[in-house]
């Protein structure tokens, strides 16, 4: 069950996806402060979080790229990584949920994002964790333990 898709690229078509349903069913209103700055904050935690992730790659000189997981070099458990096993596509999620605010799509909050989150899960992170157990079995289930999937 490995996929084929790039996650930013699953990210972009929900966001299309929370945009195009942005007037459907009825609109989420916010306090306009928070129609204005909700979306940003999500967004800038999600590329500070994802910065900080291919930050700690590129120490350890490891891969990035989800689609080939078992050319990992390296268990990184350092930085970001010490909190949350996926911060990635945390941050891509973080992302979909700025878009969705600042699109006030509803249906993008209620349908795309958790959709969004159980792909990602069953087609990328499932098969990743099958990798990184192969390659790093103890060290990594000790790893997996101690630090939580998402947050």
């Amino acid at each position: 069950m490995h996929t084929k898709i790039p996650p930013p690229i699953v990210t972009l078509i929900a966001i299309l996806l929370a945009y195009l349903s942005r007037d459907y069913i009825f609109i989420l209103y916010l306090h306009p402060f928070l129609q204005s700055t909700l979306p940003l904050l999500f967004l800038a935690a999600g590329f500070i979080i994802i910065f900080l992730a291919n930050k700690e790659f590129k120490k350890y000189e490891t891969t990035v790229n989800p689609l080939k997981p078992e050319m990992s070099t390296t268990l990184v458990t350092e930085g970001v990584f010490k909190y949350t096993r996926n911060p990635m596509y945390l941050g891509l999620t973080l992302i979909l949920l700025a878009a969705c605010f600042y699109f006030n799509s509803f249906l993008g909050i209620i349908i795309y994002f958790p959709l969004f989150v159980c792909y990602i899960t069953i087609f990328q992170i499932l098969p990743e964790e099958d990798a990184l157990k192969k390659l790093y079995n103890e060290e990594y289930m000790k790893y997996c333990s101690s630090v939580r999937r998402w947050i």
